[in-house]
């Protein structure tokens, strides 16, 4: 076991990626797809739509059942969500607007480029060395981040236990299935936080993602208070496993808000600017 970790559960995009870079040719074909979408250029209505998201970053994010689930400035696959939901809006054409924005997405997200943070490779390898069995839970299209394992390391994805997609972190629903074990755990699950610099609510029931993570803990026989959870985005990766009872730790970018630093810290948890860090933690 890692030192008291008995399971290490790991994000990727943006965790391990440099996400910015990749998101370079994403955000082309995404602009592309919302241009033809609404039928005409869409250069203006995007700088109108980014102005009125940057004026109110709290206002604006990526949304589930109309409750906002992320921020809107958390990485640039977020805020072209965001932006493009607000230029919908203003071309009232009867769009189904999140039907629209998750086809969008899926459309764009293979044009995504391959872009690792410097220190990737070390700490995945390093982790891999620990004795814990090692998950890697996303959101993403779970081929993809296969694939970008692959191109990272050899033989990292052979000594993962498991990559598991479309872990849909954002979902605001109850678990599906009933569970004695873990039913507990997530009744006493408050709905929402309320951060200080925050000037929204942060929705904690994420049932999807409790399901993922119950599903690990019941393959390892482990549980929360055995688990370390590391994540580049505190209320989709990280805020519920917490709640849970398991170690967080925050991987940030520049753009990363303190009010997610403190949150982490309160929570019990350490935060890094560098991948690195997360072997310091260990």
């Amino acid at each position: 076991m890692s030192g008291r970790y008995a399971c290490i559960i790991l994000d990727f995009d943006g965790t391990f990626t440099d996400v910015e870079r990749e998101a370079v040719p994403f955000l082309a074909r995404y602009r592309e797809g919302l241009a033809a979408l609404i039928g005409r250029d869409l250069d203006d209505a995007w700088g109108r739509a980014v102005a009125a998201v940057e004026s109110d970053l709290d206002a604006h994010g990526f949304e589930f059942d109309g409750r906002i689930v992320a921020p809107s400035h958390a990485d640039p696959y977020i805020l072209a969500t965001s932006v493009a939901r607000l230029v919908l809006a203003e071309d009232g054409e009867g769009h189904d607007v999140d039907a629209a924005l998750e086809q969008l997405f899926r459309d764009s997200y293979g044009c995504a480029d391959t872009a690792f943070r410097p220190d990737a490779d070390q700490v995945v390898q390093a982790v891999l060395e620990m004795d814990a069995p090692v998950y890697v839970v996303t959101n993403s299209n779970t081929e993809h981040v296969k694939k970008k394992i692959r191109a990272l390391s050899g033989d990292a994805l052979s000594r993962l236990r498991d990559v598991r997609g479309d872990a849909k972190k954002f979902h605001l629903v109850d678990p599906d299935a009933a569970d004695p074990r873990f039913d507990a755990l997530f009744d006493a699950v408050p709905e929402a936080l309320e951060v200080e610099g925050l000037s929204r609510p942060l929705f904690l029931r994420r049932g999807r993602y409790f399901e993922t993570l119950r599903d690990i803990w019941t393959e390892t026989g482990t549980e929360p208070a055995q688990t370390l959870v590391c994540g580049d985005i505190f209320e989709l990766d990280l805020a519920l496993p917490a709640q849970l009872g398991a170690t967080v730790h925050l991987v940030t970018r520049p753009n990363t808000p303190g009010w997610e630093r403190r949150a982490v810290e309160r929570a019990g948890g350490t935060w890094s600017e560098r991948l690195t860090g997360l072997l310091e933690h260990l």
